[in-house]
């Protein structure tokens, strides 16, 4: 059993290119809260750290990137770099999910929640950080995370118009646009609305 486990996490060890001088940390990292005890410790505490480095590093590099870029531009790139949706993809290409230590009962579900992929990827990076201090974490982060940055400079992650709108009218000293909804049609979980805005 112990040495299926010390396979695992070698294993793991490989796919995310990093190697754990504290293996326990990986082991912590990967135990959702459902899998949890007093002698097994939840990915939690990790996850608020990891949360905290991927919002650091993303902020970090877009600065020293994109000099030229206004405030706005670069909130929406890492709203988007660092979004649960994001994250949970990344997890999910780590292969994080298959790794994780869960309550049984979870265990039976053929897919688990993105929120868990996403968590386990926040894990990870803080036991990064713990293990071997921010410049190792900056690495990971910015490895794996390098394509979602080129997809939201891109605009692949979808643009929010109404908030690009305000923000240019704003600059030029317009005010805030109004809106005012001619007609929507669809489901409510597919509703389509066309809007009229009146800008000065």
């Amino acid at each position: 059993m112990l040495q299926a486990m010390d396979d695992m996490l070698q294993e793991l060890q490989e796919r995310l290119g990093y190697s754990f001088s504290d293996p326990s940390l990986l082991t912590r990292a990967m135990t959702h809260a459902s899998a949890s005890g007093r002698r097994r410790p939840s990915n939690e505490r990790l996850e608020f750290l990891g949360d905290a480095v991927v919002g650091l590093v993303v902020s970090e590099h877009l600065f020293r990137s994109m000099p030229r870029s206004p405030e706005g531009d670069m909130t929406r790139i890492k709203s988007a770099v660092v979004s649960r949706r994001t994250q949970a993809r990344v997890g999910r290409a780590l292969g994080l999910p298959q790794y994780l230590r869960v309550d049984p009962g979870l265990r039976q579900r053929k897919r688990y929640p993105a929120s868990m992929a996403a968590n386990a990827y926040e894990a990870v990076v803080g036991a990064i950080l713990v293990d071997r201090g921010i410049e190792a974490a900056r690495e990971f982060v910015l490895r794996t995370l390098a394509p979602e940055v080129v997809r939201a400079q891109a605009g692949r992650h979808g643009r929010d118009y109404k908030s690009v709108l305000q923000q240019k009218t704003q600059a030029g000293a317009k005010g805030a646009p109004q809106y005012d909804t001619v007609q929507h049609e669809g489901p409510d979980h597919q509703r389509r609305f066309l809007v009229k805005v009146y800008i000065g």
